[in-house]
C-alpha cells in the first residue's frame, strides 16, 4: 500500500533546460521547490513519471536510455541502467508499475518491470509514436502517432496473442496525434485526442465508436479530463486553452467552435495567459486546480472556477512535463524502502517457444497464497448450475410478460364493453 503523509498534492514538472536539473519538484500552494533531480541528459516530452511511491523515471531525449531516480535521492539509481532498442519517443508505464510501454519511432516494446524481460513489440503505425495512454486500471492502453492514427490495445491480448492486433483503430486525424488521455472510469472511460488538424476527438472506447468532435480554428497540442470526467480541458498552438462541460455536450457529432470577441463561446470559456504553444495540462485530484505548461518556459497554477492564474513557475527551457501528483512521505525520508523492483531491461527477447519462468515480486504476501488459485476465483460458484439458472429465470420471466399480457386484454375487453353498453343506456329513442 502507497505511503501517503497527507491529503498535499505537488507539481512534478522537467524542461528542456539542464542548467540546474533534469526534473523538480514544487509546492503547488507556494511556487517553492522542494527536491531536484540531476546528473542525467535532457528528458524527452512528457517521458516524465512518478512510479507509485518509489521512483521517478524519464526517458533521454537523444539517447536510447531511461532514467531512474529514487523519490528522495538527487542522482539517478547508480546500477540500474534501463537501456533501449532505440531513442525513446514516448513512455508509459502501467498504473501499477508492472509493464513499461516505450515507444521507439514507430514501433511499441513492452517490458516487464520487476525482471526486464522483452515480453512484445508492436509494429502496426505507419510513423512515429507521439503519445500513450493508460486507462486507471491498466487494462487497455492507447498510441497516437505522427500517422495520424490512433491504436486501441488490450495489455491481455499483447501479453498472451501470437499476433496481436488492436481493439480499434481510429483514423479520423488528418495530421499528426499530439496527446491522448483516458477518463477515470477505467475501461469504462472516455478517451480524448488532439492533433494538429485542429480538431479534438472524444472515443468510446468499449464500442469503438467517435462520440464527439470539436473543430477549432487553431491546431491543438495538449488535453486533460477532471476526474469526475465533466470538464475537458484543451489547449492550443496560440497559448489558448478551452475548456468544456461534457456533461452538456454539442447535439451533434460534430461541433464548431466559434469564440467571440469577448474571448468566450456558448458551452466553452478560454483560460488566456499564455503567450505559446500549450505543451502540457494536468488538473489536482480535487478539479480546483489547473496546471499548464508552455515551450516558452512557464508553467501556470490556474483556479478554475474563477479562469485566475493563481501563480506562476518559471523554467529556464520549454516545458516537456508538467502534472499534480501525490506528495508521498517517501520524497523526505533519509532511507528509501521502494515497494517495487526495477531490473534492467533486454533488447531483444528471450522467448524462443520454451517454457520461461516469471519473477513474483510480493509485498508481504505469503507465497502459497499467491499461488493459491482458488483465492483468486469466486467460492462455491457452479457454471453449469448459473447458466440454468439464468435459463429458468428467462423462461419465468417470458411467462410473467405473456400473464400480464393476458390480464391487460381482459381488462381492456371489459372496460369497452361495459362503456359502450353504458353509453347505449343513455341514447334517447326517438
Amino acid at each position: 500500500m502507497s505511503r501517503i503523509a497527507d491529503t498535499r498534492e505537488i507539481i512534478v514538472t522537467s524542461d528542456s533546460n539542464n542548467e540546474h536539473w533534469n526534473a523538480a519538484v514544487w509546492d503547488h500552494r507556494t511556487g517553492s521547490i522542494l527536491l531536484t533531480y540531476k546528473n542525467a541528459g535532457t528528458l524527452g516530452h512528457r517521458t516524465l513519471q512518478l512510479l507509485n511511491d518509489s521512483y521517478i523515471v524519464g526517458a533521454d531525449l537523444t539517447k536510447p536510455r531511461i532514467y531512474v531516480w529514487p523519490l528522495n535521492d538527487h542522482s539517478p539509481v547508480s546500477n540500474l541502467r534501463l537501456t533501449t532498442p532505440g531513442k525513446v519517443t514516448a513512455l508509459k508505464f502501467t498504473p501499477n508499475s508492472a509493464y513499461i510501454v516505450a515507444a521507439i519511432s514507430e514501433k511499441l516494446f513492452i517490458w516487464q518491470s520487476c525482471n526486464g524481460r522483452l515480453l512484445k513489440n508492436l509494429s502496426q503505425h505507419y510513423q512515429t509514436v507521439s503519445c500513450l495512454s493508460f486507462t486507471k486500471d491498466g487494462s487497455i492502453f492507447a498510441s497516437g502517432a505522427e500517422d495520424g492514427l490512433i491504436f486501441v490495445w488490450s495489455l491481455y491480448r499483447v501479453l498472451n496473442d501470437e499476433q496481436p492486433t488492436p481493439l480499434h483503430a481510429f483514423s479520423h486525424h488528418s495530421l499528426p496525434i499530439k496527446d491522448l488521455q483516458f477518463g477515470h472510469a477505467g475501461s469504462r472511460g472516455r478517451l480524448c485526442s488532439v492533433s494538429l488538424d485542429r480538431t479534438c476527438n472524444i472515443y468510446d472506447p468499449s464500442s469503438g465508436s467517435l462520440l464527439l468532435t470539436f473543430v477549432f480554428d487553431v491546431p491543438l497540442t495538449s488535453i486533460s479530463m477532471n476526474i469526475r470526467e465533466s470538464d475537458l480541458f484543451v489547449g492550443c498552438t496560440d497559448g489558448d486553452i478551452y475548456r468544456f462541460n461534457l456533461h452538456e455536450p454539442p447535439r451533434g457529432i460534430e461541433h464548431h467552435v466559434q469564440i467571440r470577441k469577448d474571448g468566450n463561446s456558448e458551452g466553452v470559456i478560454v483560460f488566456q495567459g499564455h503567450k505559446s504553444t500549450v505543451v502540457s495540462l494536468s488538473i489536482s485530484i480535487d478539479c480546483r486546480y489547473l496546471l499548464s505548461g508552455s515551450i516558452s518556459g512557464e508553467v501556470h497554477v490556474w483556479d478554475i472556477a474563477s479562469h485566475q492564474i493563481l501563480r506562476t513557475i518559471n523554467h529556464k527551457g520549454p516545458i516537456t512535463a508538467a502534472f499534480f501528483a501525490k506528495y508521498y512521505e517517501n520524497f523526505r525520508v533519509t532511507n528509501l524502502k521502494p515497494s517495487l523492483q526495477l531490473c534492467n531491461l533486454q533488447k531483444m527477447s528471450d522467448d524462443n517457444g520454451k517454457e520461461s519462468s516469471i519473477d513474483i515480486i510480493s509485498n508481504n504476501q505469503n507465497l502459497t497464497d499467491i499461488l493459491n488459485f482458488e483465492l483468486y476465483t469466486e467460492k462455491n460458484v457452479d457454471l453449469t448450475r448459473l447458466e440454468d439458472s439464468n435459463s429458468q429465470k428467462l423462461v419465468e420471466m417470458k411467462e410473467e410478460i405473456d400473464r400480464l399480457k393476458k390480464i391487460n386484454t381482459a381488462i381492456y375487453q371489459y372496460s369497452v364493453k361495459h362503456i359502450l353498453n353504458k353509453s347505449n343506456e343513455n341514447i334517447p329513442s326517438i
